[in-house]
């Protein structure tokens, strides 16, 4: 019996790194490829856009994977992708490019939406927290290797054959989640998705906790949300650093997320949940405002990696959290309902964040977003101190 719930488990996990790795690969290859073809970056920011749109209809989508069964839409949704973007790779057109890659990001946010509900129902509910460090330290795993194999290999091989080679990442992705068996309760719910994507939007209202996390989320991409874009300027026109210099930046970032997720339930079993999210988020604000006031390459390195290592301790027991207040029927509307609500904050975080930045600079706007965001936390938490949170495992 064990070794069948570590053979589950390992195909779970296996599903969601090779998801997470194909979609970070394939998004950094199709942006050199569009920029290769058209030679205009707002051809690539378009292409980036279309990518965004369909997390609008989340809550929707969350609530067809409640209706028809997580595992089935996991698997579905990867061989979608697969036929897609082998379609893609036989066109040069733009615009063709932008049809078939804006259909294959409806599949891929399906798989971001499942693939979080669906760890809650093969993970014990005791094992929450360490199940969402694992999540969070492959997905940036992903996120590290994905670019970093990209930039490797794209100098050494043309588009289509690194094309192929994501198709057969997605296939895998369909192998693993067709091996996954989701025990104990149905995969499936009775409502109609239209009726679970209205419950997952009226959980987020009722459920205090729930709508607390939410609340933090949503103000986190709203000033936050434009970081990675900033960072390249940050390093190269405030710092006058150079490329390379950026991606030592980047990776250090993501060496302390992965640190972070690793540490975290470590701290969500010692820290009471409310002093967690006020220290944890409060220093990863605070960092923000600190990289405005830095004109030391290795200091921002130093801020960078504290940042995101406090930020993801943070976050594993946040999720954890979520996990155990969420009604499994209506698991994947209420995550999908977060990810349609935090959209649109993201898309203005990004926009406003260039506008400012050409204004006023990157490190005042870094600074900027980092007090307001500071400040949107402690005023969030004091309205909801009456909502009790246990992220102890």
């Amino acid at each position: 019996m064990k070794a069948y719930k570590h053979i589950n488990l390992v195909m779970f996990f296996s599903a969601l790194l090779f998801s997470a790795f194909g979609y970070e690969f394939i998004f950094f290859i199709m942006t050199l490829h569009i920029y290769d073809l058209s030679k205009n970056a707002l051809n690539v920011g378009i292409f980036t856009a279309l990518t965004f749109i369909p997390r609008l209809f989340s809550s929707l989508m969350g609530g067809l994977a409640d209706k028809l069964g997580k595992r089935k839409c996991l698997m579905f949704s990867a061989v979608m992708i697969s036929i897609l973007l082998l379609l893609m790779s036989y066109t040069a057109d733009i615009r063709l490019i932008y049809t078939v890659w804006f259909i294959a990001s409806i599949f891929l946010t399906f798989i971001v939406n499942v693939r979080g509900a669906l760890m809650a129902e093969i993970v014990s509910q005791e094992k929450y927290t360490s199940g969402n460090a694992t999540v969070l330290s492959l997905l940036n795993a992903a996120k590290l290797l994905g670019p970093l194999l990209g930039g490797f290999i794209v100098s050494l091989y043309h588009t289509k054959p690194l094309i192929y080679f994501t198709c057969i990442v997605y296939l895998l992705v369909a192998v693993f989640s067709a091996c996954i068996s989701v025990t104990g309760k149905t995969a499936e719910s009775r409502a109609s998705f239209f009726d679970n994507a209205k419950r997952g939007f009226r959980f987020m209202f009722e459920n205090r906790v729930f709508g607390l996390l939410a609340s933090i989320a949503f103000f986190w991409r709203l000033f936050l949300g434009m970081q990675l874009s900033l960072f390249v300027i940050y390093i190269k026109s405030y710092l006058a650093g150079t490329s390379e210099q950026y991606g030592v930046f980047i990776t250090v970032m993501g060496i302390g997320s992965i640190a972070g997720s690793l540490l975290g339930p470590y701290a969500a079993k010692r820290v009471d949940s409310m002093r967690l999210i006020a220290a944890g988020l409060g220093l990863h604000y605070a960092s923000f405002a600190a990289l405005g006031l830095c004109r030391n390459y290795y200091w921002t390195l130093v801020i960078i990696f504290a940042s995101y290592m406090v930020f993801y301790m943070t976050l594993v027991g946040m999720h954890s959290v979520r996990d155990r207040i969420t009604q499994f029927e209506i698991r994947s509307s209420a995550y999908g309902t977060v990810t349609a609500v935090l959209t649109p904050a993201a898309i203005i975080s990004m926009l406003a964040g260039g506008y400012l930045s050409n204004r006023f600079g990157s490190a005042a706007v870094l600074s900027g977003a980092g007090l307001l965001a500071l400040i949107s936390l402690f005023i969030i938490l004091y309205l909801g101190r009456n909502a009790r949170i246990s992220l102890k495992a």
